[in-house]
């Protein structure tokens, strides 16, 4: 395979950046941040397909995506038609994840038929998911508006994320986008919203249940541990009568019969989970990756780098005593143990839809030790400055003398103390 036209890229390309800068800015009220933001974005974008595509990170399910994206798109279906067309979707993919079969159908319909145009959405994703726990961190951890910019431009720029949104055609973006919008949801609540974060979890939900089906169950889950634990979620029936409702709505799509063959699959296929939870917070080792995943050698690198702390920052996010921020860690600590429990879903690629979640904690980390840094030399500074600059005469310093603290050393040798 060759690299695309440059001519081919120009429109993607100008899309990445304008509608890049304009989420960016629209969160972050920054213009040089968001254009800076976008710029790098749209740069690895037109790099990668312009000079360095040439088909090795690509795989099986991305070329099927695309390949029926092209029959839907040219039989003029797609995210807008979505539900008119259902039932020919379904028999045509041959299952109810159908979203992203439909969102390659659009990319298609509006970049062009090629591998570069499912990426080009995703790439944009990005922005909305990063600007989405920005609001998050904002609302529901009391980050502040300077550090919650800050946490922006480190989840768009995460070498994770950017990545696996810009090399390889998978859904996973789309998950973590919808993933963050529940999680957006939930700060929502803290905030004591009540319709806004209804329609968020709504529309959340709903991507999720034709995407990935088991991540919304997850989230539910997720939310009513975080109530039981939550003094103010206990004593508030609204929430109790939300997380009800969409319970029901997953119980309904996926019916009483596919719940219980899940449950039956899951347990006999489960291995060790603690095991399982380790190679999957490590996989894969840097520079020991399979041909398909040398793209990946670098950001692991650095996300080994992190490691201590992102601990460090689920700690730091946890004492915070939110609703969002119980909400964050439970859901976080209930992915890993999904994932751990199987040894076929332990790969990187299923760590990308909770790869916003690693990089707030990261953030909240490095953030952490930044601070006890400072403080550390704050104290110093005082301290320091009493043996500056010592009297001629007893050698102890003018700020010393005052606060009665005893005289430098060099006193001793000066002769005496002052008559």
């Amino acid at each position: 395979m060759q690299p695309f036209p440059l001519a081919v890229l120009a429109w993607p390309t100008a899309f990445i950046l304008v509608a890049g800068f304009v989420i960016a800015y629209a969160y972050t009220r920054r213009i040089m941040v968001a254009y800076c933001v976008a710029a790098l974005k749209a740069g690895c974008f037109l790099l990668y397909f312009g000079w360095l595509f040439n088909g090795t990170y690509t795989f099986l399910d991305d070329w099927r995506y695309l390949d029926i994206g092209e029959q839907f798109a040219a039989n003029h279906i797609g995210l807008a038609n979505l539900i008119s067309h259902y039932h020919y979707i379904i028999s045509t993919v041959a299952g109810s994840n159908v979203a992203y079969y439909v969102y390659n159908a659009t990319a298609i319909q509006a970049f062009g038929s090629g591998y570069y145009a499912p990426v080009t959405l995703n790439v944009v994703l990005t922005f909305l998911a990063a600007g989405l726990l920005m609001k998050t961190a904002h609302i529901g951890l009391g980050l502040s508006r300077r550090a919650s910019i800050g946490l922006f431009v480190f989840l768009a720029l995460s070498p994770d994320i950017l990545v696996w949104s810009t090399i390889p055609n998978f859904k996973d973006t789309l998950v973590a986008t919808a993933t963050a919008a529940a999680v957006y949801a939930v700060a929502l609540v803290d905030e004591h919203r009540v319709l806004r974060p209804v329609l968020v979890a709504i529309a959340a939900a709903f991507v999720l249940a034709i995407t990935r089906l088991y991540v919304p169950l997850m989230l539910g889950v997720a939310f009513g541990i975080t109530l039981l634990l939550s003094p103010r979620g206990r004593r508030n029936p609204w929430l109790w009568l939300i997380a009800a409702v969409a319970l029901l709505l997953v119980v309904r799509h996926m019916g009483h019969g596919s719940l219980t063959g899940a449950v039956y699959t899951l347990r006999a296929r489960m291995d060790n989970p603690v095991h399982g939870v380790v190679r999957f917070l490590v996989t894969p080792i840097p520079f020991h990756t399979a041909p398909g995943y040398g793209f990946m050698d670098i950001p692991q690198m650095i996300y080994w780098a992190l490691m201590p702390l992102m601990f460090y920052g689920i700690v730091c996010v946890w004492r915070k005593g939110t609703l969002t921020s119980r909400f964050v860690v439970i859901y976080f600590i209930l992915m890993l143990m999904l994932y751990g429990s199987f040894t076929t879903l332990q790969g990187a690629r299923h760590r990308v839809q909770i790869d916003g979640l690693v990089v707030i904690f990261q953030y909240y980390g490095i953030m952490a030790l930044l601070r006890q840094r400072f403080r550390r030399g704050a104290r110093a500074r005082p301290l320091a400055r009493y043996t500056l600059e010592p009297d001629a005469d007893t050698g102890a310093t003018p700020a010393a003398v005052g606060n009665g603290l005893r005289p430098h050393p060099a006193s001793e040798s000066a002769g005496g103390a002052r008559p």
